[in-house]
């Protein structure tokens, strides 16, 4: 049933009958449902898509959630296509590596002086505020993980859903947490943010699910997708 949906929502956008509406296809803005992680809107996404969007008679519909999460639209039927952190074999899609984000263990600078003026260590890391997207996120506990080893510290966390006012709080010294590398490299050049440990350095793929019958529309976004996100991402 739900290969069935997603097979009519993606089939219909090649197939409308708008002639019954007596409007030209030049007229017709098709509509593509479609799921990206935060980040990748923070990051990339939009300068990677816009072209297409300007060329194009499309509309997005854009769900949002952490990277690890997207994948549940695609099962749900809600997408027609997805950008998740997770190589997965789902019935009926196709997925092709991206690239991948790159991030950084960061805290504002007077932040780090106040509640790390020995040095980031276990004890003072445990105790002090940190920063999530949500509850799903596990990109700060894989940091601190990769930084301190077992067993998991559980700081005092904040919960904000939404990646540029989660940067927002770490450079108002809410919190520590992982960051986009592009972002972060220059707000510590500027000196507002500070690298916590460079142990704590992640890098998460990014992988593109598409309908394996896709339309000639899906294609070209896909396409879009694919040779931006690798150009931009590097």
């Amino acid at each position: 049933e739900r290969l069935l949906r997603h097979y009519r929502q993606v089939a219909g956008l090649e197939e409308e009958t708008i002639a019954d509406l007596g409007i030209s296809e030049e007229a017709e803005f098709r509509h593509l449902p479609i799921a990206v992680n935060a980040d990748s809107i923070s990051v990339w996404f939009l300068d990677a898509i816009s072209p297409f969007l300007l060329e194009n008679r499309i509309t997005l519909e854009i769900f949002v959630d952490d990277q690890e999460k997207t994948i549940r639209f695609l099962k749900a039927g809600t997408v027609v296509g997805c950008i998740a952190s997770e190589k997965l074999n789902v019935q009926g899609f196709n997925s092709t590596k991206i690239g991948a984000i790159r991030y950084r263990l960061v805290a504002a600078s007077d932040f780090s002086q106040r509640w790390f003026p020995n040095g980031f260590d276990r004890v003072s890391a445990a105790g002090t505020p940190v920063i999530h997207f949500n509850r799903d996120d596990q990109l700060q506990y894989r940091a601190l993980s990769q930084v301190f080893g077992s067993p998991q510290l559980s700081p005092p966390a904040h919960y904000i859903p939404s990646a540029e006012k989660l940067a927002e709080a770490v450079l108002r010294g809410l919190g520590y947490a992982m960051m986009p590398e592009v972002q972060a490299a220059t707000e510590i050049q500027k000196g507002r943010l500070v690298e916590l440990d460079p142990r704590g350095r992640l890098e998460t793929p990014l992988f593109w699910y598409s309908w394996n019958r896709p339309s000639e529309l899906l294609e070209r976004l896909s396409e879009t997708i694919l040779t931006q996100g690798k150009r931009i991402l590097g």
